[in-house]
């Protein structure tokens, strides 16, 4: 009987060092989760910081007014600074410190640009200024900054979501660990019961079941709160990216069509009064307003396709191969196209977001063609439980140095005026790739183009069991 207490006391000593060590556990990972967003929130301070900076060095430009230099004098009060938080709290990530250093000269440059500008501005008068502006060196540094600002931010969501899923981890085996060991103690509890009265035995047995049943509710009960109160951390994030999405494609893209159509009407109205500087300051606010509102449109498909994609299911490449044809049926038609396939598998895949990378790939092999007509060739091969498929184009191609910085967002090879375009597409395809476990590559086409080529799981074989399994469990629903 002293045996038997003593190994339950034992057991409940384990269990409660257990519980203290998940607490201790818990405290540690949330308090990492509150550094990924600080390290977030630090990310968006400096561009905002940049951005407020090239506002103010072209409203002085425009305006030659010293009152709207103030955007860009707070600004570079703050950047510095923010960059050396930035580093402080990212000090112990090697891989971010390495980002930092990548980033720190491109915003040196950006800096020192602008401040060139207002130099000339001051010096030259307006024309020259606007020359300046027109060569677009602190847009190319701008968007080398937005990149590897970007790069940093993947860094922190991929530490958030390792942190997550080790605590969730954790948690499951911490709660497995306490089951067992509130069962464990009842049988030794009950075996040292054995040697009491019979009386004495079922009061004493009842006592404990009753104690140890509140106990594990009570740990049941706290377990409980912890989860929901994480899915509601989940519910708020996805309301955030809700939000987002709201924003970016109602309250930033209305001011923009507002901004456009009334440089429009203003050039409409007034033109035969105006310069040609004016006229040529209007076209470049039609031309900004008109880019910006097609970058916000590509970056809310960029970030809707991990956080609004379908779930993987039996898709059919032919069938979503020809929805995608006809959809592309003008631009083939205009540019004479010759499109040829394999037979198409069947893939474990999100059809809207496979059909986009159909489409993608297509449309980019159509616009990137060389002075012959189009010719497009898709082949299929099976490798291990993977698809893979190649798309081979006679265009203009890659040059091999390039081939990784294209599916960077943002990267452009070709200037707009030979290309348009916001440098997003081939980032879509390679989120939508790794999304389904695959991976996307460009290669030398025989035909003298390119060959993009990428893998997606095949959908599994399954027995006759599991497909008899699987229709009792999946309800039919009409469509």
């Amino acid at each position: 009987m002293i045996a038997g207490s003593g190994i339950a006391l034992a057991i409940f000593i384990f269990v409660g060092v257990l519980s203290f060590q998940t607490m201790v556990q818990n405290g540690e990972d949330r308090a990492w989760v509150t550094h990924t967003h600080l390290v977030i929130e630090k990310l968006d301070t400096v561009l905002a910081n940049l951005l407020d900076a090239e506002t103010g060095q072209r409203g002085y430009i425009l305006a030659g007014e010293q009152s709207e230099l103030e955007p860009y004098n707070e600004a570079l009060a703050h950047v510095h600074q923010n960059v050396s938080d930035l580093r402080a709290l990212t000090a112990d990530n090697a891989t971010q410190q390495r980002a930092l250093d990548r980033l720190e000269p491109f915003i040196a440059k950006m800096l020192a640009t602008l401040q060139e500008r207002i130099a000339i501005r001051d010096r030259d008068g307006l024309d020259a200024a606007a020359e300046e502006v027109r060569k677009g060196a602190a847009e190319l540094h701008m968007q080398e900054i937005r990149a590897g600002i970007g790069g940093m931010r993947q860094e922190e969501n991929r530490l958030m979501l390792i942190r997550t899923e080790h605590s969730e981890a954790s948690s499951r085996k911490t709660t497995v660990m306490i089951v067992t060991a509130g069962c464990l103690a009842v049988v030794f509890l009950g075996l040292a019961a054995v040697f009491l009265g019979q009386r004495l035995e079922q009061r004493q047995r009842s006592e404990e079941i009753r104690r140890l049943n509140i106990d594990l509710e009570r740990r049941v009960s706290e377990r409980t709160a912890q989860l929901s109160e994480r899915a509601k951390e989940l519910e708020r994030s996805n309301a955030d990216l809700q939000q987002f999405a709201y924003v970016a494609s109602h309250d930033l893209q209305e001011p923009l069509r507002m901004v456009a159509s009334f440089t429009q009407l203003l050039a409409k109205r007034y033109g035969d009064k105006l310069d040609n500087d004016a006229r040529e300051f209007i076209d470049y606010a039609v031309d900004g307003a008109t880019r910006m509102q097609t970058l916000i449109s590509d970056l809310l498909d960029y970030s809707r396709v991990g956080a609004q994609g379908n779930s993987l299911k039996r898709t059919e490449c032919q069938d979503l191969f020809d929805r995608v044809l006809l959809s592309l049926k003008i631009i083939i038609e205009e540019s004479k196209a010759v499109i040829t396939h394999d037979p198409l598998p069947v893939v474990l895949a999100d059809p809207l977001q496979l059909g986009q990378l159909f489409q993608n790939l297509l449309a980019n092999a159509i616009k990137f063609k060389s002075e012959a007509p189009p010719r497009i060739k898709i082949s299929v091969e099976e490798s291990g439980s993977d698809w893979k498929f190649s798309f081979y184009d006679n265009g203009i191609g890659i040059a091999p140095e390039h081939a990784d910085r294209i599916f960077i967002i943002f990267q452009r090879l070709h200037s707009r005026t030979e290309y348009p375009g916001t440098g997003i597409g081939l980032a879509i395809c390679k989120k939508i790739v790794e999304r389904h476990g695959g991976r996307i590559w460009v290669e030398p086409s025989p035909e003298g183009g390119s060959a993009f080529c990428f893998t997606i799981p095949a959908v599994p074989v399954q027995t006759q069991e599991e497909r008899e399994q699987n229709e009792l469990r999946i309800p039919v629903t009409a469509h």
